[in-house]
């Protein structure tokens, strides 16, 4: 396999890019790389031939032939080919719509994705034609097929971090089951974190993208319910049993959270 690699010129025109190219590489016999802090890119490793093992946040994990390692800047991590040979193709991409895109489409963490092998190879290529033709405009070329393989993400990409999506909202049933039990006490995210193995951060994350509302928003959603149920209920007894023991600061939260105080929302439902 012929192995290629370039790096592509940064201009005025290029910052003002949404997606930016940095670097590409074909069939890279991939070495030992241990990186505490990262890089300021992003970067997409993808496996094809052999495997190679992926250590981040902790965790430890294997990257088989036809999945890919995405890399979130200034996030530490260390890979390593676990075969006699690791081959693999990159690209290290930058630009101020890349991190919105990610966090559009749901992808909010560093890990391994499977993509389209066909279609990331054709990318890569179509991104070495385009750097031999030597454009002056080559930049605008370059931003446009970054942001057709960015798509690729959107279209089949399947996260095996956790073993499985199904796996991952398990853990945040748990945790909605005990909110839900202990919804007066004060909420704890670093205990709720610990009982399902997972970090407060990605924890807080997962469980808005599962529910639509965040931890903290629970006994809020509780608040409603009784405020609709339980008419004839004071709002101030609600608000102790929704774990607020001052009304003021119940209903200053309630509105700027719903768009109204209590009472209207109860009025209006």
């Amino acid at each position: 396999m012929l192995k290629q690699v370039f790096f592509t010129k940064y201009t005025k025109q290029t910052v003002q890019l949404p997606f930016v190219l940095s670097a590409v590489g074909l069939n890279h016999r991939q070495e030992y790389i241990n990186r505490p802090s990262g890089l300021p890119f992003f970067q997409w490793i993808h496996s094809v031939k052999g495997k190679g093992v992926l250590e981040i946040n902790g965790k430890q994990y294997v990257v088989d032939e036809g999945n890919g390692m995405l890399f979130f800047p200034g996030e530490g991590h260390r890979y390593y080919g676990v075969s006699n040979e690791w081959c693999v193709h990159f690209l290290l991409f930058s630009g101020y719509g890349t991190k919105d895109f990610f966090e559009k489409i749901g992808i909010e963490q560093s890990g391994i994705y499977k993509l389209n092998n066909d279609k990331v190879e054709k990318y890569i290529k179509d991104l070495f034609l385009i750097h031999t033709q030597e454009n002056p405009m080559e930049m605008y070329d370059y931003s446009r097929i970054l942001y057709d393989f960015l798509l690729e993400f959107l279209k089949s990409t399947t996260i095996e971090n956790e073993k499985s999506m199904q796996n991952q909202s398990n853990k945040v049933h748990l945790v909605m089951d005990y909110i839900n039990q202990y919804y007066m006490e004060p909420v704890v995210l670093s205990e709720l974190a610990e009982k399902v193995n997972l970090s407060k951060e990605y924890l807080c994350q997962l469980f808005r993208k599962v529910n639509g509302f965040s931890i903290t928003d629970v006994r809020l959603v509780k608040a409603r319910t009784l405020l609709i149920r339980d008419r004839k209920e004071k709002i101030k007894n609600i608000s102790k049993l929704c774990g607020y023991e001052d009304v003021s600061y119940f209903g200053m939260v309630f509105k700027k959270k719903v768009g109204m105080t209590p009472a209207k929302f109860r009025e209006l439902h």
